[in-house]
């Protein structure tokens, strides 16, 4: 999960089979077919109609729930939810669990932060082994699926901050800022701007510039940001975005549309003043922002560039309030007065979302195929020889059933499709000489729509011979808008979801020509709020959101299973603030499963590989319920889906004296809620999920 997955929400239509069609509902009736009837709960009538046809068609499902565990301090043996994580994973008990060490957290997921030289190495698996361990404890006896993403950053150019042709260009490295001033409190920082259109998201390019005012370290203070990504729908052609860090993360984000453009290359002369809580922006002489915040009085300058993003840096003055000169360079000698962006903080616990940078390798492939052959033996071979021929012995040999190949590669460095693949070849061929039983995951998309990837990766003349593919990955979050209330997550989420589950109908087409016996994983499926994502203090998360967060996934779910996706896994066991709370399954402070954690334990339990699938046609993707028939075993069941905030009343024929299991926000984060039905009558509460287990 590195940054949201926008899929465009196109909605997509539920194909009526022929002989269905043909019927309608009046013929369904009479030929004794059972119906599933829906109404608002509190409405007369008995609403629209979906007709069963329990031997029409439908596949049997060979799809495998599951979810993915995020590398985090709340899963290390320091926390003190630590155990009810582990148990909560356990309790779930099944295949293809992701393991990711990330790399916000850089010491708990690098085995080796610095280069070889002088003889010596960093190889360092003392923060890491205790994660492996208790993550292989949890899922002993299954198949889970490893993923180290992370490439060391030093195997990374070019490096964040540079001299450039008399300017300071920087390349991502998050917040960099003056070695000095960190008591300074009324000044006015002046400086040449120049951003450089090289940010990319989603498949967006951008330019974007970022400099730094009252930081009092590099995680607070305030930030500006002069860019043309489109943070308004509709997009203006330039934005100013005022930035608040907090406690090492990004606080808030409030983006003004600019009056003129802002263009890739363009060098603007920017003022930024802080007098009191009053700060002001000034663009080319005019004032095109003005703030009042009172969260820090005093602090430096800096600049900041995240990711691919780049910017040049030139004749800065930062004048006090008095007249007195504070700071002036132009770039022309050294960077002395400066304490550019570290590669990594010395708390492993201190989230450095700016460590993963750089587009091009320093390295050749097979140098970052050694590192990961070394990783990898580590753990399968009870060690490994490092760069100077020391042997480091581990004592471990767990199996290595999957291994994952890096890490939405369209965000992290912008990898492309032939680079990518050149990259694959080279760690996959190199981890086979150590553990030669394991297969491999491709791709990774953190933008799932990316097509060109899928083009390139799955054709086998672009690989070196021998080397397999076993299985690709993607991933998807629904996302609601900013200002959406509860209610109004259902339209935007669910919207999004059918978009995104049109683009796994285009990425089949590709798989099924090019590579038909590839398996695929979706291993990210989730959905994030955008103010509850990387702030340190986030806004508060309503209750109904984990409800509507679990619909989505059993959505998805089911309309992926009935394509044939082959492991469908939620995200992600546990999140915290400053680490994407809205994603997270269990509480960050308790360790108790929310509403997330339950539906995925429904689908567990009642939606197995081997089961039958029947597809219910006539659903419209804008309904408020969405329904899919299972045979299980000579068992009918039906699984169901409210897609709105409010009481949906479902009549369902054959479930009278059957019962219904419920996850709903009643039940919430309890056990899941299991009753006997004696009137054939459910009634569904906002985005509730339910298996209807009929008595005939």
């Amino acid at each position: 999960m590195d940054r949201p997955t926008r899929t465009p929400a196109e909605p997509v239509s539920i194909d009526r089979r022929t002989a269905l069609k043909s019927l309608g509902v009046a013929g369904f009736a009479a030929a004794g077919l059972p119906l599933l009837r829906a109404t608002p709960a509190n409405a007369a009538g008995t609403g629209a109609s979906m007709p069963i046809d329990w031997n029409g068609p439908g596949r049997v499902s060979r799809s495998t729930p599951t979810l993915q565990v995020v590398v985090n301090p709340k899963i290390r043996r320091e926390s003190p939810i630590h155990d009810r994580v582990y148990s909560a994973l356990r309790s779930l008990d099944t295949d293809y669990v992701r393991f990711v060490p990330w790399y916000p957290y850089p010491k708990l997921g690098v085995a080796e932060l610095e280069p070889p030289a002088g003889g010596r190495t960093s190889w360092d698996f003392s923060l890491l082994d205790p994660l492996v361990e208790d993550f292989e404890n949890a899922t002993k006896g299954r198949s889970p699926m490893l993923n180290f993403s992370t490439i060391p950053e030093w195997m990374w150019l070019p490096t964040a901050w540079a001299l450039q042709g008399g300017a300071l260009r920087v390349i991502g490295g998050d917040n960099g800022l003056a070695a000095s001033g960190t008591d300074w409190t009324d000044y006015t920082f002046a400086v040449d701007v120049t951003p450089l259109g090289t940010g990319s998201q989603n498949g967006l390019s951008y330019a974007q510039a970022g400099w730094l005012i009252r930081m009092q370290d590099t995680g607070n203070g305030y930030g500006f940001l002069l860019s043309d990504y489109p943070y308004g729908s509709p997009a203006a052609a330039g934005y100013i975005v005022f930035v608040l860090f907090k406690g090492g993360q990004v606080a808030s984000v409030q983006p003004t549309a600019l009056p003129f453009a802002v263009e890739a290359g363009r060098t603007y002369q920017v003022r930024t003043t802080a007098a009191g809580a009053d700060l002001a922006v000034t663009v080319n002489g005019t004032e095109v922002l003005t703030v009042h915040d009172d969260t820090f009085a005093s602090g430096t300058v800096g600049f900041r560039e995240y990711g691919t993003e780049s910017a040049t840096f030139d004749n800065v003055v930062v004048t006090a309030a008095t007249g007195a000169t504070l700071l002036t360079d132009d770039f022309s000698r050294d960077l002395s007065r400066w304490a550019a962006p570290t590669a990594y903080p010395a708390d492993p616990d201190e989230a450095a979302f700016g460590y993963s940078q750089g587009n091009r390798l320093a390295v050749s492939p097979s140098v970052v195929a050694d590192y990961y052959k070394r990783l990898v033996s580590w753990y399968t071979a009870g060690g490994f020889t490092d760069e100077y021929g020391v042997f480091h012995a581990s004592h471990h040999h767990y199996p290595l059933p999957y291994w994952e190949v890096l890490n939405e590669i369209d965000f992290e460095h912008a990898i492309s499709p032939q680079d990518y693949t050149t990259l694959y070849d080279a760690i996959v061929t190199a981890i086979r000489e150590v553990s030669p039983r394991t297969k491999f995951v491709g791709l990774a998309l953190g933008n799932a729509a990316s097509l060109d990837y899928y083009r390139h990766f799955l054709d086998p003349k672009n690989h070196r011979p021998g080397v397999p593919l076993d299985v690709i990955s993607y991933h998807f979050y629904a996302q609601p808008n900013t200002a959406d209330t509860a209610d109004q997550y259902g339209p935007d989420g669910f919207a999004q979801a059918d978009g995104f589950v049109a683009t796994v109908g285009q990425i089949e087409e590709i798989r099924k020509a090019l590579a038909p016996t590839v398996r695929t994983t979706v291993n990210e499926l989730g959905t994030i709020l955008p103010a509850s994502s990387t702030q340190t203090d986030p806004a508060p998360i309503p209750d109904a959101y984990w409800n509507f967060s679990g619909g989505i996934y059993a959505y998805v779910f089911a309309r992926l299973a009935l394509m044939g996706i082959d492991i469908i896994g939620e995200s992600q066991l546990v999140g915290h603030p400053g680490q994407f709370p809205s994603v997270s399954m269990l509480d960050w402070t308790t360790g108790t499963p929310n509403a997330r954690y339950r539906v995925l334990e429904l689908i567990l339990d009642e939606v197995k590989p081997g089961c039958r699938l029947v597809e219910i046609p006539g659903q419209s993707s804008s309904g408020s319920l969405y329904a899919l028939a299972l045979r299980d075993h000579g068992r009918r069941k039906v699984l169901v889906i409210n897609k709105t905030n409010s009481p949906v009343e479902v009549s369902l024929d054959g479930l009278r004296g059957g019962r219904v299991r419920i996850v709903d926000q009643r039940s919430a984060g309890g056990p899941i809620r299991d009753e006997r039905n004696s009137d054939g009558v459910i009634t569904l509460g906002g985005y509730a999920v339910a298996v209807a287990v009929l008595a005939v």
